[in-house]
């Protein structure tokens, strides 16, 4: 059997044991250092912490993305596409006052344009005094035409409903002033917007 000697003072020992109870008295500083075993509990509790850390983080990105595209959502979808809801959490509040005169005869703007089950779009009627609410979860500028889009009735420079330029006269003011945007111009709150069509032959009856 081969001696069990000390590397490090060349001490003989009768056993393994007693070398290793020598070397622990003796030279412990001079020893290598055992590895300990992995902590498999606190590796497990990292990997988890670590997990749910970055799926925090994926969550805040996906919610932060997701909050922005329906921030410019709002801002740029045609009017009649939107959906606001109800008047919960809007940031936009005002009104504008339209009529329609055709020959001389007022028309009806009815009660409940833009409002279905569960839809309300930001230009919408509760009546028919032809009061517009202009009302939206983002701020933005909204067009007279796009009121007449949520309406499904025709307005432009040339025509309302379907009384058009090339059998009369079209006009359009707004608080009293002649306009000549017609469906391009950006609604203001208390805005007084009258819309009048005189064919041609009620021109000609007037004469």
């Amino acid at each position: 059997m081969d001696p069990i000697i000390c590397e490090h003072c060349k001490k003989q020992f009768s056993s393994e044991d007693a070398l290793y109870q020598h070397q622990q008295a003796k030279h412990k500083d001079q020893l290598p250092k055992e590895k300990k075993p992995l902590d498999k509990k606190k590796i497990k509790k990292w990997a988890t912490l670590f997990s749910v850390t970055v799926l925090g983080i994926w969550f805040m990105v996906w919610f932060i993305s997701g909050f922005a595209k329906a921030g410019d959502l709002c801002k740029t979808a045609p009017v009649a596409e939107l959906n606001i809801g109800g008047h919960a959490n809007i940031n936009l509040h005002i009104h504008a006052n339209l009529r329609i005169v055709i020959d001389s005869v007022e028309q009806q703007v009815p009660s409940g344009i833009g409002i279905a089950p569960n839809i309300m779009r930001p230009l919408h009627t509760h009546d028919a005094t032809g009061e517009i609410h202009i009302e939206g979860l983002c701020i933005r500028s909204y067009r007279l035409g796009e009121f007449f889009d949520v309406w499904k009735r025709t307005f432009n420079s040339s025509c309302i409903f379907d009384h058009c330029t090339d059998n009369g006269r079209l006009r359009m003011t707004v608080n009293g002033e002649e306009n000549f945007l017609y469906d391009k111009y950006i609604m203001q709150d208390n805005d007084n917007i009258v819309i009048e069509y005189t064919s041609d032959n009620e021109q000609r009856d007037n004469k």
